[in-house]
């Protein structure tokens, strides 16, 4: 056994996790870190008579998972910029929300209060086994699992799915990124359909008289908050950022503005959730809160 090196190696600097000395980074370089670390090719031996074999695939194994950068269809790497968080933005944008709360919870004195209204949302999780053993549940799961499954398909095996936009039954729908759109909206089919015929099953719907001011103003101050990240993330980055234009021949730049520097740097996944909590809150009744409307959300 031998000690090999590699031209390309690069040591890290600094602590692994933390260090005066090292930037804010995403949790996608935290990964690249830990595996640097765990793995470092100055510190990996191979046998002398499988040099050859072993230098080839570690090679191609620390191009993938060391150093800084995110790979595109074509292999290139990209610097991730620096991220820095608007404090400013922060504080408004957190104001904005917890002060209705406040005022909320000081001065409604409705039945049930919406410290009750919220207690009771938090603790009709104990019936998640009761949810899990729903095979409507499971159904609804799988309908919102189908836009996952694409996702990682377009990310994972981008030039598969290249190739198969130019086939006949693809090709009329336009680039690739055209083609992830028109999945996008099939998908939101299965979703909005699956979720809608869950609830629909589940209890009786809710009656615009029953939904409490604490409903009507959580549940639309998540869903304008969710939205407000979800349509800055297309001001941003545009469609072929949104769609996986970086996997399939689009140049994307980062952006490190409004709204990747309020709260989170996946200010779409955040608004989505938020979303979608938004609704569950505006909809749900104590029969739907049983049924699981916030474990399906």
């Amino acid at each position: 056994m031998e000690t090999r090196y590699y031209e390309d190696e690069q040591p890290l600097e600094g602590k692994l996790l933390g260090g005066s000395n090292k930037p804010k980074i995403t949790c996608e370089r935290r990964f690249q870190e830990i595996i640097q670390y765990m793995y470092p090719p100055s510190k990996l031996t191979v046998p002398t008579d499988h040099a050859y074999t072993s230098k080839v695939s570690l090679t191609l194994f620390f191009r993938l998972q060391s150093g800084y950068g995110k790979l595109d269809a074509s292999g290139k790497k990209e610097d991730i910029p620096k991220l820095v968080m608007n404090r400013k933005l922060q504080l408004i944008m957190l104001a904005c929300m917890l002060i209705p709360q406040f005022v909320l919870f000081m001065y409604i004195k409705s039945n049930p209060s919406p410290a009750k209204q919220l207690s009771r949302w938090m603790s009709s999780f104990q019936h998640w086994r009761s949810w899990v053993a729903s095979p409507p549940f499971w159904l609804n799961f799988a309908a919102m699992a189908v836009e996952r499954v694409c996702y990682t398909i377009v990310w994972v095996r981008s030039k598969w799915f290249i190739k198969m936009c130019k086939t006949t039954f693809l090709r009329d729908w336009g680039t690739p990124v055209d083609v992830v759109v028109r999945f996008f909206f099939i998908n939101k089919l299965f979703q909005f359909g699956g979720i809608f015929l869950w609830y629909y099953f589940a209890a009786p719907w809710i009656a615009l008289a029953d939904i409490s001011l604490y409903q009507w103003v959580t549940g639309l101050q998540l869903i304008l908050f969710g939205q407000l990240l979800n349509n800055a993330i297309y001001r941003a980055i545009g469609k072929n950022g949104v769609y996986y234009g970086v996997r399939l021949g689009h140049p994307v730049s980062y952006c490190t503005g409004f709204p990747f520097n309020v709260f989170t740097a996946h200010p779409q996944y955040f608004g989505s959730v938020a979303t979608a909590i938004g609704v569950a809150v505006l909809l749900t009744t104590p029969a739907h809160e049983t049924a699981g409307i916030f474990g399906v959300r």
